[in-house]
């Protein structure tokens, strides 16, 4: 029965010496760049001035297919459903969860990165058609 408040006493001490020896986090300064992605203006250059209206149609057909994506949305994904499932039950000893984690990351930045290519082939078609529009390709 004794050694029951002996060790409380040599707990309380030590929690006291580890709180005694912390000190705080200091935080880091706000960012000033912009936190999300922020798409490239495209410019016009010569080359493209120079087109004829059949040639900026044919750019603009061939530029179609680029407008759309081949990947499952991050919901639908099955890998996204294993990922999930691996990071929820846990049943994997060694890893615990990370590798479900580590996937759902990498499939996030491979949908974002897809996201990025499809803008950029919007913003291109885009420009072709102001660039069609100007020359008054459609009269």
């Amino acid at each position: 029965m004794r050694l029951k408040p002996i060790i409380m006493a040599v707990s309380l001490t030590v929690l006291q010496g580890l709180g005694s020896a912390s000190q705080a986090l200091t935080l880091p300064g706000v960012p000033l760049e912009p936190i999300y992605f922020e798409p490239p203006v495209i410019e016009r250059n010569e080359q493209v001035e120079q087109l004829s209206c059949v040639g900026l149609d044919n750019t603009i057909r061939n530029m179609q297919p680029y407008r759309y994506t081949y990947k499952a949305p991050f919901y639908e994904d099955d890998a996204n459903k294993v990922a999930a499932a691996m990071v929820t039950l846990d049943f994997i000893p060694v890893v615990q969860g990370l590798a479900g984690v580590a996937y759902l990351g990498y499939s996030a930045t491979v949908e974002e990165k897809e996201q990025r290519r499809m803008l950029l082939v919007e913003e291109r078609i885009a420009l072709l058609q102001q660039i069609k529009a100007e020359k008054q390709c459609f009269e």
